[in-house]
């Protein structure tokens, strides 16, 4: 008996065009990697995404689309830019709703209830489940209905969605650095990382700390105060 919210896909001979045969959900590290491509350091805007294009071959390079839905894609926005816009605009709404989400899960506050209906609503983007050939037999794959950008933007709030809800929203992170802000998660046995990279973002934090300390000490010297470590 067939799950009532997966429909039947027409039977034929051959699987349909642009069977996705990677499997559905997206890595978390890809959802996360998304995430950051928009965040803010030191108070101001980064954006990865200068233009459609760019967000396009971001999703292609980790089989988010299809090579003809690329094709597609960069040809209609070289026709038509305000097309363009549109899907740049749809793509950054949802990936900044998906860091508000994070933030709020972070943070460990209520999340904000305009990022759930976005997230909401690219989660509602349709697909059906397909058999594909496999070197063992068969897999099971899926093929999107619809928009190919909806299509890439709801496998990667799907594994969002997961993470927060069943997963170990607990171990992710917001790297502590002023000059990074990356989200990440974290695998390390105690679960107290603090920085996205201890070869980088902490090691600049330490010597953050370090040359602090140091001009604290050069004050209070100056001032005939005794450092009481000494």
């Amino acid at each position: 008996m067939a799950h009532p919210s997966v429909p039947l896909a027409r039977v034929s001979d051959d699987p349909p065009p642009e069977v996705d045969r990677h499997g559905h959900n997206a890595p978390l590290e890809d959802c996360l990697e998304f995430v950051n491509t928009g965040r803010h350091v030191r108070g101001r805007r980064t954006n990865e995404f200068a233009g459609p294009a760019d967000a396009i071959e971001w999703f292609a390079a980790r089989n988010l689309a299809h090579e003809d839905a690329r094709q597609r894609l960069l040809a209609r926005y070289a026709a038509d830019p305000a097309a363009g816009d549109a899907d740049l605009e749809l793509i950054r709404r949802v990936r900044d709703a998906m860091r508000g989400l994070l933030e709020a899960a972070v943070d460990g506050r209520v999340a904000s209830r305009a990022d759930l209906r976005t997230v909401n609503r690219i989660l509602r983007t349709h697909y059906v489940y397909v058999l594909v050939p496999a070197s063992d037999g068969i897999a099971l794959g899926h093929r999107h209905l619809g928009d190919p950008i909806a299509g890439a933007l709801g496998r990667l709030a799907e594994t969002l969605a997961r993470e927060l809800s069943q997963g170990m929203p607990e171990r992710l992170r917001i790297c502590e650095s002023p000059d990074c802000s990356e989200a990440f998660i974290d695998r390390s046995r105690t679960g107290r990382r603090r920085w996205c990279d201890m070869a980088t973002c902490g090691n600049r934090a330490k010597a953050a700390r370090h040359r602090e300390k140091r001009r604290m000490l050069a004050a209070a010297g100056s001032a005939g105060v005794v450092d009481p470590t000494a």
